[in-house]
């Protein structure tokens, strides 16, 4: 977070430990960036020739499924869930699993915080 108590874009997952124990912080718009960006299909040079110029970029992309494993994972050790932007939650490719992994956090007992992008 910066001085004016405001996500930065360039952070999506956060860790921090505090009396409470580990914190983990997440930006759900920019979880939703990236899970978005891990459904794109990126096509394959195929037949380029040295002398049409530049190749077409080779973008590796984390699969949205290695991207919510790697939630999850992050949310074993954790006491505290801190979630930025909540109304994005809805938005997300595969909600359904990420809000699983938030109940089960839940139901470890972990403490589940909430920050609106209007606070």
């Amino acid at each position: 977070m910066t001085a004016d108590r405001t996500l930065s874009r360039r952070d999506f997952l956060r860790f921090r430990r505090t009396e409470r124990g580990k914190v983990v912080e997440v930006s759900c718009h920019a979880l939703f960036m990236r899970l978005s960006d891990a459904g794109i299909v990126s096509e394959s040079p195929g037949n380029w020739e040295p002398w049409m110029g530049e190749p077409p970029a080779d973008v590796e992309r984390p699969s949205a499924a290695s991207l919510i494993a790697a939630f999850e994972h992050d949310l074993h050790d954790a006491q505290v869930l801190r979630v930025f932007e909540p109304e994005w939650l809805t938005h997300l490719p595969d909600a359904t699993r990420v809000e699983a992994a938030i109940a089960a956090f839940r139901q470890r007992g972990g403490v589940v915080e909430t920050v609106s992008a209007q606070s």
